[in-house]
């Protein structure tokens, strides 16, 4: 892993376009790059660090050393905004252990209240920041969880570098119990039992969003796609989906 300390010119990113852009003004992201290097994400589409930084997705990171500075100085943008943190890496993988970037900018974010706050991440070093968290108006902050599947197999094929899926269940458990209102990202759906996974999920979670994988031409384990290709069908990805739906709404 690369690991480059860079000062960012900006952290608050307009949201003008795409799929944040009806209900969020700006993503922020502390660092580019992700070490969890999940086989289909979407990110690479988009290598606009491609050129100077030429290592393949999740051999290279780039911490914005300078991050809760730039939030303290475009304050005024925070207050009544929503934010979605984060949108094209996560805001709790192992680099955040020494660097503490997320931990500083949430507690930036609370001074200049946001209308809206939500969390994204896959990692249980979340909880390290519960107490911080939990000062969070309820209605203000919600934390986006992804669960792709509820098989530990399958997540190791897939993203071996990221959490357990019982790490993650472990974390809607204690964000539940913290009052911390808690949202589920199956995206993109894998290989699973899906009343399985509902029944990990619904006691802890709020609502669920269940999606495919996006660009499977960048996806950097084919072999997997090939492997489960009866599973990405769009047949059975429409049939899991709606097990899905109806039973979290039942």
């Amino acid at each position: 892993m690369e690991i480059i300390e860079v000062e960012a010119k900006s952290i608050l990113t307009p949201q003008q376009a795409g799929s944040l852009s009806d209900h969020y003004d700006y993503s922020l992201n502390p660092y580019a790059g992700c070490a969890f290097a999940c086989s289909y994400c979407y990110v690479p589409k988009f290598p606009n660090k491609k050129d100077r930084l030429p290592k393949e997705w999740g051999g290279w990171l780039e911490v914005k050393t300078n991050a809760p500075q730039l939030i303290r100085k475009d304050r005024v943008k925070i207050f009544g905004s929503s934010i979605f943190f984060s949108s094209a890496t996560d805001p709790y993988q192992y680099a955040e252990l020494k660097y503490r970037l997320t931990r500083q900018c949430l507690s930036e974010i609370l001074n200049y209240h946001p209308a809206k706050l939500t969390l994204h991440t896959r990692s249980h070093l979340i909880l390290q920041d519960i107490e911080l968290l939990k000062k969070f108006d309820r209605n203000v902050l919600s934390v986006g969880v992804s669960f792709t599947t509820n098989d530990d197999t399958v997540r190791k094929e897939f993203e071996p570098k990221a959490p357990s899926v019982q790490r993650r269940v472990q974390l809607i458990k204690a964000l539940h119990k913290a009052g911390i209102n808690v949202t589920a990202s199956i995206a993109p759906l894998l290989p699973c039992q899906p009343e399985e996974m509902v029944k990990m999920l619904k006691p802890y979670v709020s609502k669920l969003w269940v999606g495919s994988i996006n660009y499977p031409e960048i996806n950097n384990k084919p072999e997997l796609l090939d492997k489960y290709r009866d599973f990405f069908s769009p047949s059975i990805q429409s049939r899991v989906t709606s097990i899905i739906k109806q039973e979290f709404s039942a």
